[in-house]
Parts: structure tokens; sequence; C-alpha cells
């Protein structure tokens, strides 16, 4: 990591790489695996307020995620594991944040929150292409608070009342999916609780992960459930809608960094993100 470091310090000294070049500096970040450049256009599309090289750098970041942990579910919502995923975005701002100490303002810091930072956006936008979120009719991004993600855990029910499915249900509990019915409806999954009903959301498996947490009965494969391409076919439409709640929540997400950095390192703190961008409104997120 403290190579990877030295290498966005030296870019955002004044380099011109890409993100795939800025990867493929030192192992084991050699590449962005092949498909389209979806996180590296939702990283820019969010972050289009910041200045050129920040945002390469980032998006280096962000995908050296499908490079250094391509096998871990929970860096990628996978395998319906909502709590790992949710662990691994608040150990990333906590990274980000302590990171951005105005008391130890220098380029390698400033790598390494940026560093954090892309990691995190890479976990967060995969939630909308690897879960059923866009197929069960949400209307809203999954988290909206500027405070640190919230610890998502088994069969928690999120403010639009959708919930997490996780694990097996309790005895008070059910879950359902029509598998015989055509995409989307066959990703659509239903909730029991008692004598109430709800949306389910889930996760598509990857049997190269260690750990399923999906319930077998209502389990889909990642292929059969994932909107990473544009070229999937039937998955066209859901596609699109994944990458708008993604590019949404990557600008969120720069809004919740703004207000976490500010309640640790007050105004300060948030002066070196200011140095980010070059837009001198980035860090006032509408306010």
């Amino acid at each position: 990591m403290k190579q990877f470091i030295g290498i966005f310090a030296a870019c955002l000294a004044g380099c011109s790489a890409t993100p795939e070049t800025v990867a493929q500096t030192q192992d084991p970040f050699a590449t962005a695996l092949a498909g389209e450049p979806d996180h590296e256009e939702i990283t820019a599309a969010g972050l289009d307020f910041l200045q050129p090289a920040v945002i390469t750098a980032i998006q280096a970041a962000n995908v050296s995620v499908d490079v250094e942990f391509v096998l871990v579910n929970a860096n990628h919502f996978d395998d319906c594991n909502f709590s790992g995923g949710a662990a691994v975005i608040r150990a990333y701002q906590n990274d980000a944040v302590a990171a951005l100490d105005p008391a130890n303002a220098t380029p390698e810091s400033d790598a390494a929150a940026m560093l954090a930072f892309g990691r995190w956006l890479h976990t967060a936008q995969d939630f909308y292409s690897h879960s059923n979120w866009v197929e069960d009719g949400a209307q809203a991004i999954a988290d909206d608070s500027l405070e640190a993600w919230s610890p998502w855990g088994p069969y928690l029910t999120l403010s639009n009342g959708f919930v997490l499915v996780q694990g097996d249900p309790t005895k008070r509990m059910s879950v359902t999916r029509h598998d015989d019915a055509p995409y989307p409806d066959d990703a659509i999954v239903r909730v029991k609780i008692g004598k109430t009903s709800t949306v389910g959301v889930m996760s598509g498996t990857v049997d190269y992960e260690l750990g399923n947490f999906c319930p077998p009965q209502v389990a889909m494969t990642h292929d059969d459930l994932n909107k990473d391409k544009s070229t999937t076919p039937n998955r066209e439409t859901q596609f699109v809608t994944a990458k708008a709640f993604a590019i949404e929540q990557t600008r969120h997400e720069w809004c919740r960094l703004v207000a976490m950095t500010r309640a640790a390192w007050g105004d300060a703190g948030v002066a070196r993100l200011a140095a980010w961008a070059v837009d001198p409104n980035a860090t006032s997120c509408g306010q």
C-alpha cells in the first residue's frame, strides 16, 4: 500500500496517467479488469467538479479493488453479504478522514485519502449493479445520510421499507421469489414478517468468493442478476438505472466525506478537500 500511495503522490505532483497506467505501475494493482470502464465513468461523472489528476487517482484506487479484492464478496456486496459491504465502506471512510488530518497535510496523506475514498466508492457503486435494488423498484439511493454509512445487518429494514436479505430467515419470517417468472420479475424478493409483507434486497452469488449468505430459496447467481455491462441482453434498461443510482451515490459520498471531515477536523480539514476541486463550491454540497 505504501508503494501505491507513493505512486499516487507522484502523479498528483504532475503526471498525465490514465487510471489503467497508474494501476499497472506496481503489482498487485496490475490492471483494471477487461470490460466496460463503468467504474471509471461513474466516478468521473459523480466527481466532475474535481481536478483531472485527482479524478484519475480516485479512479485508479477504485478499479484496484477488482484486482486486490477480487475474491472478497464484501468489497462488492456479492453473496448477500450486506453487513460485510457496509463494514468495508465504513473502514475506508475512517481511513480517508484520518488521512485528512490538517496537521499532517502532505502529498502522501492526500494520496492515502484518495486511495481510501476510491475504494469505498467501488463498493458503494457495486451495490446497484450486483443487487436487485433496481428490479425491486427502488426510487432513491440506498444510504443518504451524511454520517458514516449505516452498519447494515441481516434483515435490517432500510429507510424505504426494503429489507436486507442476509442469511436464513427466522421462524417469524419467510422469503420468496418467483424464479419461473420472466426477468425482471424473477429478481423481486418478497419478505414476510408476521403478517407484514415487504420487498427484499439480495445480491448475486459468486462461486469463487468465500461465503454465501443468500437463502437458497431466493438465490440468483451473479451472472443472472448483475448489471455490470450495457450490452447484457434484456438488462439494458436496468443497467442505465443502476448506473444512474451509482453516479448519484458517488456524488453523495463526496458530500459525506466533506461532512465527516468537517466533524473530525473542522474547516481546516475541509480546506484540504477544497484543494482537490476546480469548483470553489465543491465542498458546500448545496448548502
